[in-house]
Order: C-alpha cells, then sequence, then structure tokens
C-alpha cells in the first residue's frame, strides 16, 4: 500500500487552530462516516502540543476508566486513575499550558455510561469552562453525534465551541493521489470509490484505472465488501437498506416506488431514507425552485459503483467468474459514468464561476424536471442572470453541439426560471471537430474535458474561454 498522505482539509485545521491559539476553554465536536479521515485529520492537528488521543472501544465503562488511565500516563506522565470525567478535571488542574485531549470513538463511552455526557457538563460548567483546555470529541457514529450530542436535548448542548462534520474530499483533490492519471482516469476513480481518503489509499495508483475496478471486484479485497460492512455496523435491519439502495441504483427514484419494490410499508420508509442521508449516502433532491417532486439519489460513488455492480454481480463474483463480471461492467461503464459526470460538474460549478466559464454568480446550483423535460443543471442569481447547462459523456461534433444547445434554450422557457440575462452551456467529453472553450456566441458556449482537465491538474490555462471559435 502506498504510503498515506495528508491531503486538503485545509479549512478544518485552520479552525482549529484558531480555536487552539484562544486562551480559554473549547469543546470541539468532530464527527463523520468512517474512514473518511476523522482520526489522521486530529493526530495531524495534535503533533507537536501537549495532548492525551484515547481511542475508546466497546467495552464496560470500569474498563474504558482503566484504558483512559493508561493514555493520561502515556501521553503525560500523570499516574492519576479514577472516573474519566474526573481525570479530565484533575489533569486541567495539575497542567498549566494549554492540553489538548481528544477522545475518538465517543459514543462507546456514552453507552457505556449513561450519565456520562450529564456529567461531563457540570464539570464544563463548574470547572472547565475557566480553564485553558481544548476538548476534542470525535465518533464515525453519525446519527448519535447529530441527535445524542447536537441537540437541542443533549446536556452539553450549547456548551460546544464548534462542530465538524467531516465529509469525503471533493473531486479537486483527488488528483494528488493519482498524479499521473488524465481527466478521464480521475473521473473514473471518483465514479468508483469517490472523495473517501481511505478508498483512495486502497487503489493503486501505478496501474490503470480500469485495473483498479478488477480489484474492486475480486473477493476478498478491501473495497469488494466494505459497503457491506459499513451498513451492517451502521444500521439496523442492513437487508433494508440493501434493498432500498439496489432499488435506487435501478432507476427507481421516488418513494413510493422504491417502497413498493422493496417490499416497505410506505409509512416506514421515510425512517430508512433518514438514517441513509445522516451517513451522507443518499440525498433527496428537489426541482431547484421547486419543493416537489423529490427523487432519491445515491450520493457517495462508492456506494453508487458497490451498488451497481458489486451487489448486482455478487453471483458471478462469489462463483470467481470474475472475469465475466469485469467484461460487463467495461461494456455499461460509459453509462454509469454519464451519472457520474453530471453529479460533478454540479460540484464544480463554483469552480467554473471562478475561471469565468459560468457568467451566472452561483446562489442557487440544482437539476431541474418536470414530466419527460430535464436540465442537467441550472445556475441562478434570482433576478439578474440564469445559466443553463446540459452534460453528455459523449464524443460531439460541433454541429451537433450547436443543436443542442438550441434544444436546451427551448426547454429553459418551460423552467419558469429564466432571467434577464440567460446564458447556455453544454459540457461534453470530447468535442471531435472544434477546439474548447468554444463560445458560439455572447449566451451558448461548449466546453470538454480540456478545460476540466486545465483547472484540476492546474495546467497552462487556455488564453480565453469566450473567444475561440471553429
Amino acid at each position: 500500500m502506498r504510503r498515506k498522505k495528508f491531503v486538503d482539509r485545509k479549512y478544518e485545521l485552520d479552525m482549529l487552530e484558531k480555536l487552539w491559539r484562544r486562551k480559554e476553554f473549547s469543546l470541539v465536536v468532530v464527527y463523520g462516516r468512517r474512514r473518511v479521515g476523522k482520526t489522521f485529520l486530529l493526530t495531524r492537528f495534535a503533533n507537536g502540543k501537549r495532548h492525551i488521543y484515547y481511542v475508546a472501544v466497546e467495552a464496560p465503562y470500569s474498563f474504558l476508566c482503566d484504558d483512559f488511565s493508561k493514555s493520561v500516563k502515556d501521553f503525560l506522565n500523570l499516574p492519576i486513575s479514577g472516573d474519566i470525567v474526573d481525570m479530565i478535571e484533575t489533569i486541567s488542574k495539575l497542567i498549566k499550558e494549554k492540553v489538548l485531549i481528544v477522545i475518538d470513538e465517543f459514543q462507546f463511552i456514552v453507552e457505556a455510561d449513561k450519565s456520562f455526557l450529564s456529567r461531563l457538563q457540570r464539570t464544563i460548567d463548574s470547572i472547565l469552562s475557566n480553564k485553558n483546555m481544548m476538548l476534542v470529541i470525535c465518533g464515525s457514529a453519525v446519527s448519535f453525534f447529530e441527535r445524542e450530542l447536537l441537540g437541542y436535548r443533549s446536556p452539553i448542548f450549547g456548551r460546544r465551541t464548534a462542530s465538524i462534520n467531516l465529509k469525503p474530499l471533493p473531486f479537486e483533490c483527488i488528483s494528488e493521489f493519482f498524479p499521473k492519471y488524465n481527466i478521464e482516469e480521475l473521473i473514473t476513480v471518483y465514479g468508483i470509490v469517490g472523495g473517501t481518503p481511505a478508498y483512495l489509499e486502497k487503489l493503486d495508483a501505478n496501474v490503470s484505472a480500469l485495473e483498479n475496478i478488477y480489484n474492486i471486484i475480486t473477493p476478498g479485497t478491501y473495497l469488494y465488501d466494505e459497503a457491506l460492512n459499513l451498513l451492517r455496523q451502521e444500521v439496523r435491519e442492513p437487508r433494508t437498506y440493501f434493498s432500498i439502495l439496489s432499488n435506487i441504483t435501478e432507476g427507481k427514484t421516488t418513494l413510493s416506488e422504491i417502497a413498493n419494490s422493496a417490499g416497505i410499508d410506505p409509512r416506514s420508509i421515510i425512517k430508512y431514507i433518514s438514517l441513509l442521508e445522516e451517513l451522507d449516502i443518499i440525498e433527496r433532491i428537489r426541482p431547484i425552485g421547486f419543493k416537489k417532486p423529490v427523487r432519491l439519489k445515491i450520493k457517495d460513488n462508492y456506494f453508487r459503483f458497490w451498488f451497481t455492480y458489486n451487489y448486482r454481480l455478487r453471483s458471478l463474483l462469489e462463483s470467481r467468474r470474475i472475469n465475466e463480471a469485469y467484461e460487463y461492467i467495461k461494456h455499461s461503464l460509459d453509462k454509469y459514468l454519464s451519472k457520474v459526470y453530471e453529479n460533478l460538474i454540479l460540484e464544480l460549478v463554483p469552480t467554473l464561476y471562478s475561471h469565468g466559464i459560468i457568467t451566472t454568480k452561483p446562489i442557487d446550483i440544482g437539476k431541474w424536471w418536470h414530466k419527460d423535460i430535464e436540465i442537467d443543471c441550472i445556475v441562478r442569481e434570482p433576478g439578474i442572470s440564469t445559466t443553463f447547462i446540459e452534460v453528455k459523456w459523449s464524443n460531439t461534433s460541433f454541429s451537433e453541439a450547436r443543436k443542442i444547445l438550441k434544444e436546451l434554450e427551448q426547454k429553459s422557457t418551460k423552467t419558469g426560471l429564466t432571467s434577464p440575462k440567460n446564458y447556455y452551456l453544454l459540457v461534453v467529453r470530447n468535442i471531435q471537430d472544434s477546439e474548447t472553450p468554444t463560445a458560439i456566441d455572447e449566451h451558448h458556449k461548449v466546453i470538454d474535458l480540456t478545460v476540466i482537465e486545465s483547472i484540476i491538474l492546474r495546467k497552462n490555462h487556455h488564453e480565453s474561454y469566450y473567444n475561440k471559435n471553429p
């Protein structure tokens, strides 16, 4: 495996460092799904500071107290023991310089002692609030953190100084893991594992993206069944969640469609959907500018890929007919990546705006659909301008591009979202007979992967994004 590298997370590190420089008590909550890089972020932050880094385990509270005591001795050389809350209080009194205490997998402590949060709250109010200490509580039980710790009923509600919900890395960081990849291979990798750092680290940057796919679908490899393992740890009734996610990848996107196909009571499906949203696996989307109708989509690309291929092809894979499954994936991959590309352009809208490719200030960004009409992306600065975007994972001629843009303009008139100034952008895989970016006129332009590559890989940008014509 390649050596782990620290990528991005500048915003989160800066926030933590600013809190550290304050000469007062700070309570920081850091949470996020497994493998997203919480431990890597906090160990990086703790480096060079006087600190304790304690990782709780699923065990009786008496064991956790003894275990925490060992960490206090190892990190701070303090031979104290007893209750964890009491030890934190004692540390704050014995050490005059600023000290950092990180408690990872914090949910296990609360599960072991239901009174822990209330006792911690009393200690914060009576003792710690006047001390120069930073206490970071961290964990991967997303629903626990959002409901039990950050909710208004939590004993520590109102005591936290900051909270960080750590998300997967954005696409723009992926090239740091795969410096030899071109833009198509980067999109392919992003389409199969998303931005979860631990998953990116499991891939081999020295082989092609397609070879990495072969490894992912090979039984026994880490990513072959990671989705299965994660869901089993995070949810009850994993089969129900498997059925929901499988149905979404098959094109069923409404609650009623999924409930009917999965055999779930329509009145109870919302609880399953809500938990998958908390885990950042799926999201509910609405047409931009409207509250209804609602569609469901898989937000995390690793889960999208896993349920599209590993789950669906499990009979072939488990019988070691891996080559057959691999050939099927290769032949259907472009169709799969077309949706990945659509979602990627939505993600890259702020970047495309900062580089002058999109003219409209991105106040509102989203998809739009009504009956059989759909627009892949709409960018709005309400009352001022709107940019309508069509995304095609295809090789397109310039004459075809003109036709698509004309159709896009016609579709835009049915949205009710036009503005005093309207712009139309086509994003394709490759323009075959023209350089891009190509400005057809002031309001119509087309770009392909060469533009995305020049931005993401920080190559020399085109002299102008507006003045090139075929």
